[in-house]
């Protein structure tokens, strides 16, 4: 469907001039996509230099904005009609408040995309506007009026999702230490400077939460959770950093409790086979030893094999050690604050979704970080695998360049992901985030330059497996032209 907004050109115009000067600067902001190293190496590509952002202290407070609030009916300040499938772009809170706008604007009116996933709380954990309440502290004004920006897609219909940083938050974490991980004397953090804040830890989630509640109440339809997991080989650090565990000190892990019923249930089932084929043995033995002949040789020979098989497959008591136990307690804490989330934004009636690595579909789960593919996507409406060819290590999937070959690529890890989806009894809805950006970083014979051409290639291999809906990353908010956005 193409939209003309003549109008809402114009109100993006005034929006624009009355941002701050500030807010005219396009940031590129890396994406949590970077998959851990155990995939690829981690490699950031040249960034924008962030301006600094305004002091913490005492900030101006937009009365305009509604303070986190839990309320049983809700009617949004706005209203959207979700699109016959989402088909968006990612805007940062630099672009989505500055002068960039207008362009992202045209560019959806103009074509078949319908959505945006705006950054509210960002990769530095900063939100990207000035809330009210007890997040004052951590707003930034980068978007000047959130109330207006929701005004103006409603009017350009594009369907809004507010993309919340969880885990990956250097601000909370400079002003709580305690909330994060401390290395000596100060903070961890990982190789870019990033810091982090601890998934076991309830008061975490409720940060995060409350930012999405805001974000519902400014009247986003669905809140899209990124970097929900730990940090890139935590399971190194694990033992060298100090960090609380809070209430899953002492907790089991869910996975030990399945795997011991399952062992225990195992275990009578082999203890009955190797009774009844003992039982077979002693009459075969019996029988033999009556009268040694041929037939009855075979029989003994028989039952004694039988009964050596079945030794041979007996049930493995499960590893419940210190070391497994605090590495599934990681899952845990992951897939709980997905659940405690879902369940906190009920009453908004928005849509959940989180962003997840897509090496995670192909693998039982990812422990180090915490991330279990399925857990995950059994509490979301939406999941959003992070399937960028330049992140997938040389030979995945059988292909020797990932980066070079995009078409092969996302139809390898859609069946990848087809697979996991038949585990489950309701998975959801199918949304991955796609690659708009030429990975240079790679070095020279390992990436080629994407454009409009690589980027029909990534959506027409979603086509062709049924999956309609889709998701553009381009750090710097600077997409192709002439994508062929439904083949």
């Amino acid at each position: 469907m193409r939209k003309n907004g003549l109008t809402g050109i114009l109100l993006a115009l005034v929006l624009a001039l009355s941002a701050c000067s500030s807010s005219d600067v396009a940031v590129e902001t890396p994406h949590p996509s970077e998959q851990p190293s155990l995939v690829v190496p981690e490699v950031t590509p040249t960034t924008t230099p962030v301006p600094t952002p305004a002091p913490l202290e005492s900030p101006p407070v937009d009365s305009s904005t509604p303070a986190p609030s839990q309320a049983h009916t809700f009617d949004p300040p706005v209203h959207f009609e979700y699109p016959d499938a989402v088909r968006g772009i990612y805007v940062t809170g630099w672009s989505a408040g500055g002068a960039r706008m207008p362009k992202l604007l045209s560019l959806v009116d103009s074509t078949d995309l319908n959505a945006m996933v705006i950054d509210i709380k960002d990769d530095d954990g900063y939100i990207t506007f000035k809330p009210d309440g007890k997040l004052a502290e951590f707003g930034q004004p980068y978007i000047h009026d959130p109330g207006a920006l929701m005004k103006m897609l409603e009017e350009h219909h594009i369907y809004p999702i507010a993309r919340i940083v969880s885990f990956k938050d250097t601000v909370l974490a400079k002003k709580r230490p305690d909330l994060s991980y401390v290395d000596g004397s100060s903070i961890w953090r990982n190789g870019n400077g990033d810091g982090f804040i601890n998934p076991f830890l309830k008061e975490t989630w409720e940060h995060n939460v409350d930012v999405a509640k805001v974000a519902a109440e400014l009247g986003f339809k669905e809140i899209q959770f990124d970097y929900v997991r730990f940090p890139e080989g935590f399971e190194s650090r694990d033992k060298s950093l100090i960090y609380s565990m809070g209430d899953y000190k002492d907790k089991k892990p869910l996975k030990f409790e399945e795997e011991e019923k399952k062992y225990a249930e195992a275990s009578k089932k082999y203890e009955a086979d190797l009774a009844a084929l003992e039982s077979t043995l002693t009459d075969a033995t019996n029988t033999y030893n009556a009268d040694k002949t041929d037939a009855n040789k075979k029989g003994l020979d028989d039952a004694q094999k039988s009964v050596v098989d079945l030794k041979k497959g007996a049930p493995k008591a499960p590893d419940v050690s210190e070391k497994s136990r605090l590495t599934q307690l990681r899952v845990d804490a992951v897939s709980d604050f997905v659940a405690y989330a879902r369940e906190q934004l009920k009453p908004y009636g928005v849509k959940v979704s989180v962003d997840i690595f897509g090496y995670s579909a192909t693998l039982p789960e990812a422990p180090g970080i915490g991330q279990n593919f399925n857990r995950i996507s059994s509490s979301v409406d939406v999941i959003s695998s992070m399937i960028y060819p330049s992140h997938w290590s040389d030979g995945y999937f059988g292909i020797p360049k990932p980066d070079k070959e995009p078409y092969r690529l996302v139809a390898e890890y859609m069946k990848a992901e087809k697979k996991k989806f038949a585990e489950m009894q309701k998975p959801p809805l199918s949304r991955p985030w796609i690659q708009d950006f030429t990975a240079s970083w790679l070095g020279a014979g390992n990436y080629i330059k994407y454009g409009q051409a690589e980027v029909d290639a990534q959506i027409k291999a979603l086509s062709d497996v049924g999956v309609r809906e889709y998701l553009i990353w381009n750090a710097n908010n600077s997409y192709s032209e002439g994508v062929t956005y439904i083949p």
